[in-house]
């Protein structure tokens, strides 16, 4: 009787050894939770982001850090820290742009997985990608403002100084 108990013990250990448990899954493919109140990762659309600054502002954990541009206007766009960002939402819902938000949370989800060193915080960041071609195209966009500006306040002038003259010659 205790050699037959020791072989099925034996036995029952083997098999939970060898079988892979239904209970444990793998959190590298298949998260371990999923939160029904998680508004998922940030998005941030640089095209229609003003550079308020009030997403950063309204942050409880200052998670949102602002990125310079090299614009005149419009000229920082936000960045989110996800190792620090507790995903409350206040980002998006403070924004000011209208109809579409230029930071909003996209729902679903994102896993965070990471061997969980400190050097692991650097890659949460959604950075802002701006590419290369819009900045240039910007950029030009500017200068011709500026240059259409200052070409109108010449003729301003130009009138103005005419005007001036005609007024003169018609007192003499």
């Amino acid at each position: 009787m205790f050699v037959t108990d020791f072989i099925e013990k034996v036995a029952r250990v083997s098999k939970a050894l060898t079988t892979k448990s239904p209970a444990v899954p793998d959190v590298h493919k298949h998260a371990v939770h999923n939160p029904q109140r998680y508004r998922g990762m940030h998005e941030i659309d640089y095209e229609t982001c003003i550079g308020c600054d009030s997403c950063n502002k309204i942050c409880p954990t200052n998670a949102i850090e602002m990125k310079k541009l090299p614009f005149k206007k419009q000229n920082i766009v936000p960045e989110v820290n996800l190792s620090v960002c507790i995903f409350c939402g206040l980002c998006e819902d403070v924004c000011p742009t209208k109809p579409k938000k230029s930071i909003k949370l996209s729902g679903g989800r994102y896993d965070m997985l990471t061997g969980g060193w400190h050097e692991d915080q650097d890659s949460f960041w959604v950075n802002v990608d701006i590419p290369e071609e819009y900045i240039k195209s910007r950029l030009e966009a500017e200068e011709a403002d500026r240059v259409k500006k200052e070409l109108a306040k010449k003729k301003r002038e130009a009138q103005a100084k005419a005007k001036a003259e005609a007024e003169s010659k018609a007192i003499l």
